[in-house]
Formats: structure tokens, C-alpha cells, sequence
């Protein structure tokens, strides 16, 4: 029977400090006024790591949950071509983003480009324990949000003739909603996806893009690097290991490789041969040694590709499990952090 504003200031700002923070500190308190400060230094350490270790738990058990409510996937069929979906993000990338997408799926056979932008709903967008969302302030991030699409359609229209030239035809997608559950969706009707590989300062939207491309799309997915301009797909070169995806990324690079002028397998401390998923296919493919020395495994596989002079690197996604990567770091975060030229990956 209160406004908006005056329940949200009594149940958060007041309620919920008492029974959280607030709680905690005064128990700490106690416990050192008692004299007990090994127990209360106890209770700061464990209520911290354990509070965390809770919602890191929580995380990625959900992540984990299978995407049961996304379609089934459906490729493009061979009369349509193929269909790629181009995650757009910042205006000021957009166009080397599509330009590599548009070289990708003309390699690829041609087909249909889906240039997708995932507009933010307005209470995604706040914090709700420090931000109330207002009438006038859910209109403000809507028209911000429909600005940034608006910027990114105009890009994207102005890309369609070029992108007929090479058998591709460019479609304007925009979507009000979860970032990561509308790139799930809509990369499990595509045969690939291509996105900007994320910066240092990279939004949080963009990152979750990323893992859902990888992790739930269940397709390959085209890194492109910022400001890349090069030509794609004459020089590639492979980041082989004897591992599932790895093999799954070669499959899905094949109507590259056949018309590759040059192919190379990158082969870290390891004997330099040629994987039989290759020869299998018919790509002739010359073998390399990546030997150890100053750096990790992922920036030798990098100095390596850009001395042969590749222009598509394809590789594998997360050879160790992901909450080893994020831990530890690896190769897949090497490239993430360093790549620049793009990377084919599949998980």
C-alpha cells in the first residue's frame, strides 16, 4: 500500500542490511570484545569464501543445465547455403565485423548473414538493491538501447550490396532480451557464429555472448579481432590436439581448408604430424613443431602462426575444463586475451 520507491528503501536499504551485513559485523564484534578474535577472524574468512564458493557454485551449476527450451539444431540447406549469425556489439567494430563474416560464409558456400543485435531489457540493466526502476528511467534505457541498435541497423544495411557481391545476404535481426539465451537460440539455427573477440574492458553482455556462443550454441563460432581488415582463409593454420574438439573445429573448417592456399598444423611438443582427420578429407597440410620457450603454449601457437603469415587460426576451445581455464588460464585464455587474427573455435 506504499509507493515503489518508499517499499523498495524500507526492504532493501533497511531490511536488508540488518539481516546480512550488518548481522555479520556485529557477531564479529562480539566474538572480539569476548576476546576471541581467533573466532572472529574466523568468521570474517570463512563467511567471505564461503559466501563466494555459494554463488560460484550456484553459477556454474546453472550454466550448466542444458538449453532445453532452444530448438533443435536445423543447418541451412544446400539451396539457401548456409546461415551465420554475426553477434554486433560496438558501432565503432561493426563493420570489420561484418566484412569478416560476409569473407567467412563466402568461403563457406554463401548462404544468409544474420546481423544480430541483442538490445538489454530496462531491469537488466540497473542494480535492483541500488537502483529503483522508474517509469521515466526504464524509457531512458530503452531509448539508449534502441539508440545503439539503431546505429548498428544503419551499419549493417549500408553492408548489404557489397555482401550480395560475394553471395551473401545480410538480414537485420533485433531482439529486446537475455543476451545470452538469444545467442543460444539463435546459434542453434545457424551453422556458425561470428563475434568480436572481447576486449580487456569488454561489457559484461559481450562476455556473456561469448560463452553462450561456445558453450551452449552447440556450433562453431569465428573470433574476429578489433579492427581486423586482412583477407580471411588463405593461410590457415590448425592449433592441433589429440582431443575431441579439436577434431570437431577441423570438420567444421573443411570448406575452408579445400580452398586454402596454404595449410599448417601447429602441434605443441609434440611429434610434427599430419592428423588423420585431414588426410581422411584430402587437405594437404605441412606440420610444425611448436617447441618450448619463453612464454605460455598459447603465445608460441600465436608467434608461430604469425611467422608463416596465417590468416585464420583453428583450434579447439578449452582443451582443460572451463573452471580450469578461468582458474589457471590456458591456451583458449591466451587467445581471448592476445589473438590478432581470428580464431575458428569449437567446443
Amino acid at each position: 500500500a506504499v509507493p515503489t520507491d518508499a517499499r523498495a528503501f524500507v526492504m532493501v536499504g533497511i531490511c536488508g542490511g540488518f539481516t546480512t551485513f550488518s548481522s555479520f559485523s556485529l557477531q564479529t564484534l562480539e566474538l572480539a570484545r569476548d576476546g576471541r578474535m581467533a573466532q572472529a577472524l574466523g568468521n570474517i574468512g570463512l563467511s567471505v569464501v564461503l559466501c563466494l564458493a555459494a554463488v560460484a557454485v550456484g553459477h556454474y551449476a546453472a550454466a550448466a543445465i542444458p538449453q532445453t527450451q532452444a530448438a533443435a539444431k536445423v543447418p541451412g540447406s544446400v539451396d539457401q547455403g548456409r546461415v551465420v549469425v554475426a553477434v554486433m556489439d560496438r558501432p565503432d567494430r561493426a563493420e570489420s565485423l561484418l566484412q569478416a563474416a560476409t569473407r567467412f560464409l563466402e568461403l563457406m558456400g554463401g548462404g544468409r548473414l544474420k546481423a544480430l543485435a541483442v538490445r538489454m531489457p530496462p531491469a537488466a540493466a540497473i542494480m535492483p538493491t541500488e537502483e529503483v526502476l522508474t517509469a521515466q528511467r526504464a524509457a531512458q534505457i530503452r531509448a539508449q538501447e534502441e539508440d545503439w541498435a539503431g546505429q548498428l541497423r544503419i551499419i549493417a544495411e549500408a553492408a548489404v550490396p557489397r555482401a550480395a557481391d560475394h553471395g551473401v545476404r545480410i538480414k537485420w535481426t533485433d531482439v529486446e532480451g537475455d543476451a545470452a539465451e538469444t545467442v543460444t537460440a539463435q546459434g542453434r539455427q545457424a551453422d556458425a557464429i561470428v563475434i568480436a573477440r572481447p576486449g580487456r574492458h569488454e561489457t559484461q553482455r559481450m562476455h556473456d555472448c561469448l560463452h553462450a556462443a561456445l558453450f551452449s550454441a552447440d556450433c562453431p563460432v569465428l573470433l574476429v579481432p578489433p579492427g581486423f581488415d586482412a583477407p580471411l582463409g588463405r593461410i590457415v593454420a590448425i592449433a592441433w590436439k589429440d582431443d575431441q574438439r579439436a577434431a570437431k573445429a577441423v570438420l567444421a573448417s573443411l570448406p575452408i581448408l579445400r580452398r586454402a592456399q596454404q595449410v599448417h598444423v601447429l602441434r605443441a611438443n609434440a611429434a610434427a604430424e599430419v592428423p588423420a582427420v585431414l588426410t581422411e578429407h584430402g587437405i594437404v597440410a605441412q606440420a610444425h613443431i611448436v617447441v618450448a620457450g619463453d612464454g605460455s603454449v598459447g603465445d608460441r601457437l600465436l608467434q608461430e602462426a604469425r611467422r608463416l603469415g596465417a590468416d585464420l587460426l583453428v583450434m579447439g576451445a578449452f582443451s582443460h575444463a572451463a573452471w580450469h581455464e578461468r582458474l589457471f588460464g590456458g591456451v583458449t585464455r591466451t587467445m581471448f586475451a592476445k589473438a590478432d587474427l581470428p580464431l575458428l573455435m569449437r567446443y
